[in-house]
């Protein structure tokens, strides 16, 4: 082998896969390893479009195209055919020697695979330290970016900008922010490691081809996605690695965010969402790719030994020769033989070193699914005793396989587990010496994969990718966009080149959310013209419109019209009379804009109308005394409701008058008797807010309360009383629930006091502590109970309430003689007259 080995490494955008597959075409043979089965297909294709087909393979799990002239060969690292000899060897992203689950992989072709000529790794800079005390006489080359790579913060995802990729490392973050994307820009592309090739493939072409301007992935974006974007936007800077939820190396965002601007493009990254902003530790070790160095590699022994499956797990737990080397314990080869050679049968089959080396082999089958339980291990087991009692793996079997996953409905989740199941299928059939008719099964086993990969591309397009939406947006953009064909529908539906872009409602052009907010202005330019045309249909119909075709929004005092506003209620002269404000509008000229408020204040008048109708007849009532007509005035302008503490004169009416007119006199208060009906309390809630400037439609209590246990500190008092609620301690209660009250315990006490049960107060309540507070807010004068003292017997006296102050009342003084004289004896009564008479 010859001393040449050459180490290229510097961050991503600095051309070394490209200076290596040139290396590799200008020698007679060679072999490269990529760290995925995409990248290895994708350079395949272009070794082939340069030394023919039949000159190149393709070496990966599941997939092996191998012609008999081969000389160059594409692989993944795990699949590399280390027993060609080649005059030249390539290992790519060579920093994954650190990688947890696949470290040790890369580590043993770092140490072990040579090419005749030259071999090159290539990677980070991070390994540089160690690849100098591992390799002493290794070339290194330090290759710098070629272009920019600039920090600029967090960005809402309304403001991201076209070309851009979004980070997250879950599925569901994914799906989340791609739903958002969907909504608001038209759609993206989705990158997901679980994707298989063909998938990934499509997706990235709906990107290319600038279907979708956005691009939605987890980290696998980070290896070898060679794509025009131009800002790389994080929506996390943590991730679940398989054993804990932990923060992004500085060297991992640079991976990712190093996907930003390709070529000399510079390139943009940032955060969105919930992500915070990065530190400027961070920042500047992105921006100057200057990270801490790799501190050790994960090893593995080189030469396992096949004795039988304890000594092979113990061979391959052995300590590394390097305190730089490290162990690897996580990978799933090694923990489906830590589970097999736990059953007796796999122990008792396993006698010679060519079944215990059959058993590794099928140990490491990779497990794509990664469920986390027992399964792929029983997979395991049953293909080695197949190979083991048979010599092959049955038809049947693999047949019943490939069948139970050949299926194209389902969700996004279902098929990429289908996709997972195929792929192990394909990695079974690749294994030519394991099935009778190994090409038959990796030809079925590649078509179910195609499928549902289609199947998949389809379901994440139908999910997260408007096609309508984004079909117009590019109609909107092209030369020839004031010439689009654009119409409004009878039910105010815009459409452009029929398809649907907004409605026309009240008087208000609404977009659909998937026109983003940079293209509004050409949407708006398509449509305003025959918008124009529409405008006296609409005024027609809004002057003509009934007033239940209206509405107050309570939050914003907005007056709607087929649920948008056309005007807005502010404080007026008083209480009852508001001002409307138009809201602004393009389409509408002076002399229109009269014409509308003139209908507004017709139905606003009807409203307060509706709020006290017999107060305003009473009001123009001429016949009537002028004593009626002026508390009827004073109860309209208070909105229905006047406590009797307001009144200077209080006069005497009789109940039936005020009756005649819908109008209650009770203990407290004078008030309409409908008033605390829905939609009549809601509107006098939004006249008190508007006239004292607030609106706060949280504090308006909802309509089937009659009883607040506790006041928030946030309530206006003065506005509740407003309302009709009377203040009891702490707590509220309605007014004519209050009245109901009052009139009850008032019957009850009326000769003399009276004892307070539970049913008396009903639907208040009723508890002990709360009770004198009430009794005194509804003018009731209240006894509290009594403690009994220890010369008397029988029970203490209870709460009494009465209409007349106690010491004032002879009923009560005459209660209280007939309650004495009826009074048990006391404990020395009862001891004098047992004294007296014991003899007796």
């Amino acid at each position: 082998m010859s001393d040449i080995i050459k180490a290229i490494l510097g961050p991503t955008n600095t051309g070394k896969t490209h200076l290596a597959l040139e290396r590799m075409m200008a020698h007679v043979s060679g072999i490269i390893g990529f760290p995925l089965r995409l990248l290895a297909k994708e350079n395949y294709d272009r070794m082939v479009a340069i030394k023919g087909e039949q000159y190149v393979a393709l070496i990966t799990g599941e997939e092996k195209i191998i012609p008999p002239k081969a000389k160059w060969f594409s692989c993944t690292v795990e699949a590399m055919p280390t027993h060609i000899p080649v005059d030249f060897i390539a290992i790519d992203e060579i920093q994954l020697c650190a990688d947890p689950d696949r470290g040790h992989i890369f580590t043993d072709r770092l140490l072990h695979c040579r090419g005749n000529i030259e071999t090159m790794f290539l990677g980070a800079d991070t390994i540089t330290p160690i690849l100098k005390q591992l390799i002493p006489h290794i070339e290194i080359d330090s290759r710098p970016r070629l272009s920019n790579l600039t920090y600029t913060g967090f960005d809402k995802f309304t403001r991201l900008p076209p070309r851009s990729a979004i980070v997250a490392f879950s599925a569901n973050e994914v799906y989340a922010i791609a739903e958002f994307i969907k909504r608001r820009h038209g759609g993206c592309a989705i990158v997901m490691g679980r994707l298989s090739p063909r998938t990934r493939n499509a997706q990235m072409e709906l990107y290319q081809n600038k279907e979708v301007d956005y691009l939605v992935a987890t980290d696998a974006i980070g290896m070898g996605l060679n794509m025009n974007v131009n800002h790389v936007a994080f929506a996390s800077l943590s991730k679940y690695d398989g054993r804990q939820l932990r923060n992004l190396y500085a060297s991992e965002i640079a991976q990712i965010a190093g996907r930003a601007g390709r070529g000399m493009q510079d390139g943009t990254f940032g955060t969105t969402a919930n992500c915070s902003g990065m530190s400027e530790k961070i920042v500047n070790a992105v921006e100057n790719h200057n990270f801490d160095s790799l501190k050790q590699l994960f090893w593995r022994n080189h030469t396992p030994d096949f004795s039988n499956p304890s000594r092979l797990l113990t061979s391959l737990s052995k300590a590394p020769p390097l305190k730089t080397l490290i162990t690897s314990q996580h990978a799933s080869d090694l923990q489906t033989l830590i589970y097999l050679i736990q059953d007796p049968e796999i122990m008792a089959a396993c006698t010679t070193e060519q079944n215990t080396q059959l058993l590794w082999e099928n140990c490491q089958i990779p497990d794509f699914k990664k469920l986390g339980n027992d399964n792929h291990a029983r997979i395991c087991k049953k293909t080695f005793l197949f190979l083991l009692k048979q010599g092959h793996i049955p038809e049947t079997w693999i047949h019943q396989q490939i069948e139970q996953l050949n299926h194209t409905h389902g969700d996004i989740d279902t098929l990429m587990q289908r996709l997972s199941g195929i792929r192990i299928c394909s990695f079974i059939a690749a294994k030519n010496q394991w099935l009778e008719n190994a090409l038959y099964w990796q030809a079925q086993a590649r078509e179910v994969e195609d499928s549902l990969s289609d199947a998949l591309h389809t379901a994440l397009m139908s999910r997260f990718v408007n096609q309508r939406a984004t079909s117009l947006l590019r109609n909107l953009k092209n030369q020839e966009k004031d010439n689009l064909f654009t119409s409004v529908s009878s039910t105010g539906h815009i459409l452009i080149e029929g398809q649907t872009i907004g409605s026309f409602k009240g008087f208000t052009i609404e977009l659909q959310e998937s026109i983003p907010q940079e293209d509004y202005k050409l949407a708006l330019r398509s449509i305003r013209k025959n918008i124009r045309q529409l405008i006296p249909q609409q005024i027609h119909k809004f002057t003509q419109a009934k007033d239940n075709e209206f509405e107050i929004e309570l939050k914003t005092g907005n007056i709607l019209w087929e649920n948008m506003p056309v005007g807005k209620l502010k404080k007026g002269h008083d209480l009852l009379h508001p001002q409307i404000i138009l809201l602004d509008n393009n389409f509408l000229d002076n002399e229109i804009k009269d014409v509308l408020l003139k209908r507004l204040q017709a139905y606003l008048a009807q409203q307060i109308h509706f709020l006290c109708p017999t107060l305003i007849k009473l009001q123009n009532n001429n016949q009537l005394p002028a004593s009626i007509r002026g508390l009827a005035h004073q109860i309209y302008e208070n909105g229905g409701i006047l406590w009797k503490e307001q009144l200077d004169n209080f006069p005497k009416y009789t109940k039936k008058t005020l009756l005649k007119y819908n109008i209650v006199l009770g203990q407290y208060a004078f008030y309409l008797k409908d008033i605390f009906k829905e939609k009549k309390v809601k509107l006098r809630a939004l006249l008190y807010h508007l006239f004292y400037n607030q609106i706060d439609a949280e504090t308006v209590p909802l309509p089937h309360l009659v009883y607040l246990p506790t006041i928030n500190p946030k309530i206006d008092i003065k506005f509740y009383q407003y309302l009709g609620w009377i203040k009891i301690g702490n707590q509220f209660l309605r007014l004519d629930i209050a009245e109901a009250i009052y009139k009850n315990l008032k019957n009850k006490a009326k000769n003399y006091p009276s004892t307070l049960k539970r049913q008396d107060i009903t639907p208040v309540p009723f508890v002990i502590e709360t009770i004198p507070a009430l009794l005194k807010s509804l003018d009731f004068f209240v006894q509290k109970p009594q403690k009994p003292t220890k010369t008397s017997m029988g029970p203490p006296a209870p709460l009494l309430f009465s209409n007349v102050p106690f010491q004032k009342s002879k009923q009560c003084k005459n209660k209280k003689r007939k309650l004495q004289k009826l009074s048990p004896p006391s404990i020395l009564d009862l001891q004098q007259f047992y004294n007296t008479h014991r003899h007796d």
